[in-house]
């Protein structure tokens, strides 16, 4: 073994990791299902209201949804955008660079 090597998990470990990873996809999949649901929210206000614009894209609250986590994650203020710790920010920026330099570029 090296001290690069992790140990296996034990049948405790394990069996908490299959609790936290279904309460994960869970809870992924009401967000996912909440930015869908106000997508079309919108757009059948819009419809309703007679007005002639554009339904917005579930992207923009895909990206409502990362910013204010962010910005709790950095503890911060959602409401105000004040108050975070830009270290932590720093860091959750580097793990974005990390996934597009080690997962998304050939």
């Amino acid at each position: 073994m090296t001290d690069n090597t992790c140990t296996l998990p034990t049948p405790e470990q394990r069996r908490f990791i299959e609790i936290r990873q279904a309460a994960e996809r869970r809870m992924l999949k009401t967000v996912f299902t909440a930015i869908s649901d106000a997508a079309a929210e919108v757009e059948h206000g819009i419809k309703d209201a007679g007005l002639d614009f554009e339904p917005t894209h579930q992207d923009y609250f895909t990206f409502t949804v990362q910013q204010v986590a962010f910005i709790r994650l950095c503890g911060g203020d959602p409401e105000t955008l004040r108050g975070g710790d830009p270290a932590i920010g720093e860091r959750i920026l580097g793990n974005g660079h990390h996934i597009i330099d080690n997962y998304w570029r050939d």
